[in-house]
């Protein structure tokens, strides 16, 4: 896992970098107690390093079975067993911070439902982490993003591939419909929290890209110690990101709604990305600052 270097920010920062969306809770989702490892202690190094509070949730359905006069009732042994899962969880996250405030959720219901409760209750600047190995893949983190405005992050540590051009580097995706200023400010802030540079990949279908550049200038003067590179492409974006991400220590894009059209003929960048990148991604929510 790739450590963090902490460190107060920068008095260039500008107000919307210091109170944007890097400052609320941490939620992440447990699936059972010897799943979501890498989840769980990705999502203590991302809390202690925002110094923020990290939330353990995990959903749980009730067992209907009849008492001893025939009447049906549920199973008290099922939330046992889930207050068993989180107690886990807890514990792992503690061995990486042992400071963390952690809080710990059981819900009965959905884990999208338990999510988005989670969230609604954290505020729009909490972050969503989720394990890699969720059961229901690409469709289920869609119907999470539906739910939420919230930045969401899908964590897969080991990879099988070789490292790509910014292994250990934080890596953003920026296309037309990319939101570069919510997108870039998360992902240099990502970036100076790990003590590594950040690669800017932008997908553009013209040659120019000025305006991400001038965009660029403004968080650079914010945070002068991140070593930033670019790669240019006309192709499409979400090959791009994938190629130029392979073992970096974060991949940062844009969480963005299209026509159902063009989710059926084109499909989603983020939804892409989340699923078949082998290391963690955040899709930044389209209300982050």
């Amino acid at each position: 896992m790739k450590l963090f270097r902490g460190g107060r920010a920068a008095s260039a920062v500008p107000a919307t970098a210091v109170v944007g969306p890097d400052h609320g809770p941490v939620i992440v989702l447990v699936r059972g107690s010897e799943d979501s490892k890498d989840a769980v202690e990705w999502a203590a190094a991302e809390a202690a390093a925002r110094q923020s509070e990290l939330r353990i949730v995990h959903a749980f359905q009730w067992v209907r079975v009849l008492d001893p006069f025939g009447h049906t009732t549920v199973d008290p042994r099922v939330r046992e067993s889930a207050e068993k899962v989180v107690e886990v969880a807890e514990r792992r996250a503690r061995r990486i911070a042992s400071g963390l405030r952690v809080s710990t959720i059981v819900f009965p219901g959905k884990p999208a439902a338990a999510l988005a409760s989670a969230a609604e209750h954290g505020g729009r600047q909490s972050l969503l982490v989720v394990g890699h190995d969720q059961p229901s893949g690409r469709s289920w983190i869609r119907r999470l993003r539906r739910r939420t405005p919230n930045s969401v992050a899908v964590v897969g540590l080991t990879s099988p591939y070789a490292p790509g051009p910014s292994a250990g580097r934080v890596v953003v995706g920026i296309d037309r419909t990319g939101g570069p200023q919510p997108v870039l400010g998360f992902a240099f802030r990502a970036a100076r929290r790990r003590g590594t540079g950040l690669t800017i990949v932008h997908a553009t279908s013209v040659n120019r890209h000025d305006d991400i550049e001038d965009t660029v200038r403004v968080w650079q003067m914010a945070y002068p110690e991140v070593d930033v590179r670019w790669t240019v492409t006309t192709g499409p974006a979400d090959s791009a990101i994938l190629a130029e991400s392979a073992a970096a220590a974060l991949t940062v894009i844009g969480s963005t709604t299209h026509t159902w059209l063009r989710r059926l003929l084109h499909g989603s960048t983020a939804c892409t990305v989340q699923q078949l990148a082998r290391g963690p991604v955040v899709a930044v929510g389209p209300d982050a600052v």
